[in-house]
């Protein structure tokens, strides 16, 4: 009776998530059509600093949750609520573009995102250890890797039917795009400048999908919240920051803290440099996004059965040196010869699927049972401010190009180049992570290096067979 109540639960959570995936891809930060929405609206750097940043400095608002939920007896009902009210803020985006003042427009655009993440990442925060009371930590990692893997084929999906739909606006004359819409008599329909109403169209539809996941979302059961009857007795002993009281979780903090202080140098301009410096298009941005996220789709598995065997520190390791490389690779992109693009690509999606599973597997590892949800929010509000510092130096302080001979570094290139080195280094602070159960990475490459052998070997004897 208990194993068919866990795989209900698993089947819901995958299938919500499908629809929570969808409105992502379309309507929250890190979007494509975000990001588009952005250029549209003639964004400068700090305003594309900013648009990164929100995503960071709506995480430190985590913490309401934790303080929230020392007077409740059930997260469901809150998760549920704030999750509604973020995503549904997502339908007025489109206003944006009728806004004739430019500064008005962006401002709006801005504050509009910033409270919908906000009141999301609260939800995020609940669901973390509405879920976390469901799965046994046993199995967290493979599950959570195969959801993952499902949603990112679901969002990947949806992105690129709309990404070729957004590219028919701008389709250059004498195109293929330009001649199926002549001969089809729809290019006043797909004339550039209904691009904006496109656009509004799009994050309509993906709010309506993620409103419909919560409709999903209220099927999940929830356990009971333990100590329930002791929770406001022990109100005056409750501290916001007890975790840092812990050694284990300062010592993961520092190493939190210094990685995101690494990931968001140049963080914002990723996507901008990629439309506005080597001019690609949507589609081919989804190109991108597919190969990234056939990485992740190949590779989720793999992380979730190797943090179980080795440990998440060991994987970080991996993760942190890969992380390192990827960034580095930004530097030799051009217009018209950005080739290289298509194998970081793949090489990220790698990484990050690793990275995100560590992430939130990493905090659980360590957190006493019960609190979860508190170490959790503590560490995503902690190191997501750290992230949104160094978002916004990226903004403010963005550099001028340098020529070094007949190379030439772009603003741009100058921050990536930046991170990249930034990223190893946070090998350092990782070494001190302690981790009982992790294996050391020099044994873990000797299992991986016998393991290879042993495959070579037995298919040497079966082609001796035959």
């Amino acid at each position: 009776m208990e194993q068919q109540k866990l795989k209900n639960t698993m089947k819901i959570s995958i299938v919500e998530g499908i629809f929570a995936q969808l409105y992502s891809s379309l309507s929250a930060i890190g979007s494509n059509f975000i990001t588009k929405a952005a250029v549209l609206l003639n964004a400068s750097p700090i305003q594309f600093s900013m648009l990164t940043g929100i995503s960071q400095l709506s995480q430190f608002f985590q913490l309401y949750a934790v303080i929230h939920n020392r007077n409740i007896s059930s997260r469901k009902k809150p998760c549920i609520r704030f999750a509604f009210w973020g995503r549904l803020l997502s339908l007025f985006i489109g206003i944006s573009f009728a806004i004739i003042n430019p500064s008005v427009a962006i401002t709006f655009f801005l504050s509009l995102l910033f409270i919908s993440a906000t009141l999301q990442n609260i939800s995020s925060n609940m669901w973390v250890a509405w879920v976390s009371d469901l799965i046994p930590k046993k199995i967290r990692g493979r599950f959570f890797s195969i959801r993952m893997q499902i949603h990112l084929f679901s969002g990947f999906v949806i992105g690129y039917i709309f990404s070729f739909i957004i590219d028919l606006f701008e389709a250059e004359s004498g195109s293929w795009k330009y001649n199926l819409l002549d001969r089809l008599n729809l290019k006043a329909i797909f004339d550039a400048s209904n691009l904006p109403l496109a656009l509004s169209i799009f994050f309509i539809i993906g709010t309506i999908l993620g409103l419909y996941g919560l409709v999903l979302l209220k099927k999940q059961p929830e356990r009971k919240i333990r100590n329930t009857t002791t929770r406001l007795e022990n109100d005056e002993q409750f501290s916001l920051f007890e975790p840092l009281k812990n050694s284990d979780f300062r010592k993961l903090l520092r190493f939190g803290l210094w990685w995101m202080f690494a990931i968001g140098i140049g963080s914002p301009f990723w996507a901008p440099f990629m439309i506005k410096t080597l001019k690609m298009s949507l589609v081919e941005m989804q190109i991108y996004s597919m190969l990234s996220a056939v990485g992740m789709l190949l590779s989720f598995r793999f992380w979730g059965k190797f943090t179980d065997r080795f440990g998440n520190k060991t994987a970080m390791k991996i993760c942190v040196f890969m992380g390192a490389i990827n960034g580095s690779t930004w530097i030799f992109l051009k217009e018209q010869s950005y080739s290289l693009i298509w194998l970081e690509a793949f090489s990220s999606g790698v990484m990050w699927s690793g990275a995100n599973l560590i992430t939130f597997n990493f905090v659980l590892s360590i957190a006493p049972r019960g609190k979860e949800q508190h170490w959790s929010a503590l560490y995503s509000s902690l190191t997501g401010l750290m992230m949104l510092f160094t978002i916004l130096l990226s903004g403010i302080f963005f550099p001028s190009q340098i020529v070094i001979k007949n190379f030439v570094l772009l603003p741009e290139q100058v921050l990536f180049a930046a991170t990249g080195i930034l990223r190893l280094t946070a090998e350092i602070p990782l070494y001190f992570v302690n981790e009982p159960k992790a294996v050391p990475l020099r044994k873990t490459m000797s299992y991986a290096s016998d393991y290879v052998l042993a495959k070579i070997q037995r298919f040497k004897n079966s082609m001796f067979k035959i």
